[in-house]
């Protein structure tokens, strides 16, 4: 079955320059809290600015590392981690209310994301975060998870992502960044997954084989100058085919 909408979301408030430019073209936008990235000033910048775009808000925690930016697995208790998730999605929360903006959802950040695939305590540890602060927030994640089995127990509402940019290996994990195909940088290959995702619910691993991948987002990774120029290709492209961009939430 062919899409007819598709959510775009970007990963914002990291300290990049170009944060506008790419809400003025993403549906979703999920914001740094302060574990990898962001502070109070970022947070509300970006609150105000997807606001002012109409753009979906989710919280963007992960492991608190900000000397690796987030993208290394860190050996730290369940409680430890709860604890964290907790600091940098409430403070992102308050940080919403003050100015008359409501957190739609979170999604893991980097290695945490990645561990919660097939880790059923770092999941667990997501989960009981979100069931903690209490209140109706859904979650982002890869399909077919640890994360997404947990939210369907929970029943609580799983926002299944795909990646623009990134090669999958045929579990459907992510191909990890140190492999030297781990990010496509193609714009025609980028619209070819993107493609494949929302006409097939399928894409090509990084061994050639399809792999079924049913998705209601994308992801363009903000931290390049060249993610604008890419929106702004996939956002021609999608229109050719008359796939409208809209949140899923």
């Amino acid at each position: 079955m062919i899409l007819k909408f598709i959510d775009l979301n970007a990963d914002l408030g990291e300290g990049f320059s170009f944060d506008e430019s790419l809400l003025k073209i993403i549906s979703s936008c999920n914001i740094a809290c302060g574990g990898h990235a962001g502070d109070e000033n970022s947070m509300a910048t970006t609150i105000l600015l997807a606001k002012k775009y109409n753009v979906t808000i989710g919280a963007h925690p992960s492991y608190p590392d900000k000397k690796n930016f987030g993208r290394t697995m860190m050996k730290i208790s369940s409680t430890q981690l709860i604890d964290s998730l907790l600091d940098q999605i409430n403070q992102l929360l308050t940080i919403g209310e003050t100015n008359n903006a409501t957190i739609r959802y979170i999604k893991p950040h980097g290695a945490l994301y990645n561990r919660a695939m097939n880790d059923k305590e770092t999941a667990a540890s997501i989960i009981t975060s979100v069931k903690e602060i209490n209140i109706d927030l859904a979650v982002m994640g890869i399909p077919n998870s640890e994360l997404e089995k947990l939210c369907s127990k929970e029943n609580i509402q799983f926002i299944k992502e795909g990646f623009a940019d990134r090669r999958y290996n045929s579990d459907g994990s992510l191909v990890n960044r140190t492999h030297k195909k781990a990010v496509i940088h193609q714009k025609g290959k980028v619209w070819m997954q993107i493609k494949d995702l929302i006409e097939k619910q399928k894409i090509l691993s990084i061994d050639n084989e399809l792999v079924p991948l049913s998705i209601n987002s994308i992801c363009f990774h903000g931290d390049t100058p060249k993610t604008l120029e890419l929106l702004e290709f996939v956002t021609h492209q999608l229109k050719e085919i008359d796939i409208s961009i809209k949140s899923y939430i």
